[in-house]
């Protein structure tokens, strides 16, 4: 079996399929272009024909890759070639439905709820496919032990809501300040999904219309992912500021900027750290390991929270459905619905360490178990109809 592996957006998860492709006894041939993600990726000629060149080079039975690329599933229906697209992003950053249906295509999102929605939409060519961790990769990472309580690596998230409000209307305005004020409220219900509507959107182009200095025509999409960006900023800037008030609280991230750490006085605040080694030492380091959970991610489990686990540390994530119904909760893993819960486990949590690393041992053998990528990549191949059952 030849199996073509284009890697085009620089994906943490992209050396780890590689390898476990080629694990499996598959020939595998890898193309990295992180161009093309910079064009249009719905129509651009020159790509097409290339990559037609390279697939009438040699003899492939798909290719793959990680998240959708709609000019590659062009070129693929073309040649008739299965083509498998896993995504790492939730939701996935897709502009329209334009190439999605071709019957060679094999889209797998690890969010439920996005197959959901694509489906709702017509499209019989998406499936779910949760993340995967190499927790043999990571058992090859040593630290000296925990020395740290409590740790974030991640963004703090910025937000064009606050400019895109400017322009709105009060009546506008005091919609998406109530709605969002309710969403950082609220964790098992994606509110901002519910009332942002196509109709909110067409409104508030109507308003900007009446202005001659605003340009922007917002659509829903960009609207959710602005609303979601801002209240994952709030959430995350409350979580710190609670925790970091009585626990020894660090934060792994590029923004580090004068106004974050004034506003989050006692966080101890690093650079970024990389994902093959520093990542894992910060997170095999901690005592308790954050991952609040991006809000425009309705229901799948991150990459971050299965990392923590391969890594054999404690995760207290934010609530996640898909978490709750493929983790054991307190036995596995550890979810708040609320900044002032998230305090009261980390307390509880940082005073009961024996339950704690029990808690971390049931996560690392939950992935270990069931999140392998040997196993992931043989159920999309299956699927695929490349592997037979």
């Amino acid at each position: 079996m030849n199996i073509l592996l284009y890697t085009w957006l620089g994906s943490y998860t992209d050396d780890d399929i590689e390898r476990h492709i080629r694990g499996m006894g598959i020939n595998c041939r890898r193309i990295e272009d992180t161009q093309v993600c910079n064009g249009d990726r719905y129509h651009n000629d020159e790509f097409c024909r290339s990559f037609e060149k390279i697939l009438e080079d040699a003899d492939y039975d798909c290719v793959f890759t990680t998240n959708f690329l709609p000019l590659i599933a062009r070129v693929c229906y073309k040649k008739d070639i299965p083509y498998i697209a896993w995504s790492y992003d939730s939701p996935p950053n897709l502009a329209s439905l334009e190439e999605m249906d071709h019957p060679t295509n094999h889209i797998f999102f690890f969010s439920k709820d996005d197959v959901e929605d694509y489906r709702s939409q017509g499209l019989d060519t998406v499936w779910h496919m949760p993340l995967a961790v190499d927790t043999d990769k990571w058992d090859a990472i040593k630290t000296a032990g925990r020395d740290i309580d409590v740790s974030l690596v991640g963004r703090l998230y910025s937000s064009t809501l606050p400019v895109l409000m400017s322009r709105m209307s009060a009546e506008q305005q005091q919609f998406f300040k109530t709605l969002t004020d309710l969403q950082l409220k609220t964790y098992d219900r994606n509110i901002l999904k519910e009332f942002i509507t196509d109709g909110i959107a067409q409104e508030i182009c109507r308003t900007y219309e009446a202005d001659e200095d605003a340009t922007l025509r917002p659509t829903r999409k960009q609207l959710l992912y602005s609303a979601s960006t801002y209240v994952s900023h709030l959430d995350r800037l409350l979580l710190l500021r609670v925790l970091s008030k009585k626990f020894d609280t660090h934060l792994y991230s590029t923004d580090t900027e004068a106004d974050y750490k004034s506003m989050l006085p006692n966080v101890k605040f690093h650079g970024p750290v990389s994902y093959e080694k520093g990542m894992p030492e910060v997170f095999k380091s901690s005592k308790v390991n954050l991952c609040p959970i991006f809000r425009e991610n309705v229901s799948g489990i991150p990459l971050r929270i299965l990392d923590v686990c391969g890594c054999g540390s404690f995760v207290l994530s934010s609530f996640c459905p898909e978490v709750a119904e493929y983790f054991r909760e307190g036995k596995e893993a550890v979810m708040y619905r609320s900044a002032e819960e998230a305090f009261e486990k980390v307390e509880y949590y940082l005073k009961h360490g024996d339950e704690r690393e029990s808690i971390a041992r049931g996560g690392y053998e939950r992935v270990k178990a069931d999140f392998s990528y040997d196993d992931r990549i043989r159920r999309m191949l299956t699927q695929a109809g490349v592997l037979k059952k």
